[in-house]
């Protein structure tokens, strides 16, 4: 909150007027890359100062702890939907493998987008969120589970999807360059 001090109505006015404009700039692609680390810091001081007023020794009214309470819940739902790394647009080929309910299947297709967290495919094959396929890169045959975010059938047939990978594994090799930097030293 710009390291300001507000006393609580005026901490609320704010916040309300912070999570708003978060809210509707979320939805706009370039929002992530340019506000995501300044939007993760102002939504983790919101939570912080609501969490500090709801633990005070001072009894709130309950318009006041109504409010406190969906500030919080508020700024942890946004804070939830900020991505965690940039999207790169870029075609790799990979191979997708189904071994799910229903009949096995495999497919060649290629990245659109990639992140350190996952991808954006596009397959000819039925895909269903939550459902988990194995990647396998065709550069390298590096592999790694993913379960599938999100999908979008395209008047083509094709659907496109969301995937984030289920380990920690950097398949891409996108590792923050202040990490790659500390594993050498």
């Amino acid at each position: 909150m710009d390291q300001g001090r507000f006393c609580r109505k005026h901490f609320l006015a704010h916040s309300y007027l912070v999570l708003g404009t978060l809210a509707t700039q979320m939805d706009r692609p370039e929002f992530h890359g340019q506000h995501g680390d300044s939007a993760a810091r102002q939504l983790e001081e919101c939570m912080r100062r609501a969490a500090e007023i709801a633990c005070l020794p001072v009894s709130l009214d309950n318009l006041e702890r109504a409010q406190v309470l969906d500030v919080l819940l508020w700024a942890s739902e946004l804070h939830g939907k900020l991505r965690r790394g940039p999207r790169v647009p870029a075609k790799l080929p990979i191979v997708l493998k189904s071994s799910g309910p229903g009949e096995p299947w495999e497919e060649a297709t290629e990245s659109q987008t990639l992140s350190r967290h996952g991808m954006q495919i596009a397959a000819q094959h039925e895909l269903h969120a939550r459902d988990v396929v194995m990647c396998i890169r065709l550069d390298n045959r590096r592999q790694t589970e993913a379960r599938i975010v999100w999908t979008r059938p395209l008047a083509s047939g094709v659907t496109e999807a969301g995937l984030e990978f289920t380990s920690g594994e950097d398949f891409w090799g996108m590792a923050p360059v202040d990490a790659v930097s500390r594993s050498k030293s």
